[in-house]
């Protein structure tokens, strides 16, 4: 994978149906792939990063919906700066982010 890519994990995500491998399992795209990532840690997000399970699903085990409301803000930032490159939404929000008194997450890239 060369190509730009945004990787969001749940520091809690230990369902033991993909991996018993633990939580990191989900970020290796992010350490194992060459070319531009940014890895997004949801702090206390589990599998459902808060609630996204699918359209029209019902269920999940981590309803929050201010995570959901950082995963998809953030992940709007990341796709709006990759799609118009002069725009400067993603440095802002993990700019924002880390100045978060208790931020929902941790955005670092490479």
């Amino acid at each position: 994978m060369r190509t730009p890519a945004l990787v969001v994990a749940g520091d809690q995500d230990v369902g033991r149906h993909l991996t018993t491998r633990g939580a990191d399992w989900y970020a290796d795209p992010y350490f194992l792939s060459p070319g531009p990532k940014c890895l997004l840690t949801s702090f206390w997000g589990k599998h459902g990063l808060g609630g996204i399970a699918g359209y029209d699903a019902v269920e999940t085990t981590d309803e929050s919906p201010e995570r959901v409301e950082a995963v998809g803000r953030l992940t709007w930032a990341y796709l709006r700066s990759v799609l118009y490159p002069d725009d400067p939404s993603w440095s802002t929000a993990r700019t924002a982010l880390e100045a978060m008194d208790h931020p929902p997450g941790r955005a670092e890239c490479k």
